[in-house]
């Protein structure tokens, strides 16, 4: 089991929180930009589509609601303790070295609440579910990698 405080969390104003404009973003931060990132999760976002455009919009439907699930019902602008399996801040095995097979679990405490996370990887699936330990985004995921090749 490990514990790791978060505390690099900026909050984000009033007025963006308020706005369901900005909910609909998926800019994680204070701007009204529409523009998809150069890098995601460490890798070049979607490096042969060309037209800036076309990789703006993909970028939205990937996650049309973004600053909803990570600032609204998500903690991605306040600060909180973690408490878990081993490779904490980690969402899923995969995100380990060397990947580490089974289920993992997690809790993210803030003042007033508990937010629970659960995930499991294996070579034929990969899940998780509630508030994602590294960012405080709510999410979840449900993906069958063994059954592409």
């Amino acid at each position: 089991m490990q514990t790791v405080q978060v505390t690099d969390h900026t909050p984000i104003t009033l007025s963006r929180l308020l706005n369901p404009i900005w909910w609909l973003q998926s800019t994680g931060d204070e701007t009204m930009s529409w523009t998809a990132p150069a890098i995601n999760n460490g890798e070049p976002y979607l490096p042969t589509v060309n037209s800036q455009f076309l990789r703006d919009f993909l970028w939205w439907l990937r996650n049309p609601m973004g600053n909803f699930v990570g600032f609204i019902i998500g903690l991605d602008g306040v600060n909180y303790t973690v408490t878990g399996s081993d490779n904490v801040l980690a969402t899923t095995g995969r995100d380990t070295t060397p990947p580490t097979l089974g289920w993992r679990w997690a809790v993210l405490k803030t003042k007033f609440m508990w937010y629970p996370f659960v995930s499991f990887y294996n070579e034929r699936v990969e899940f998780y579910l509630g508030w994602r330990p590294s960012s405080g985004g709510f999410g979840a995921k449900l993906v069958f990698p063994g059954l592409l090749g």
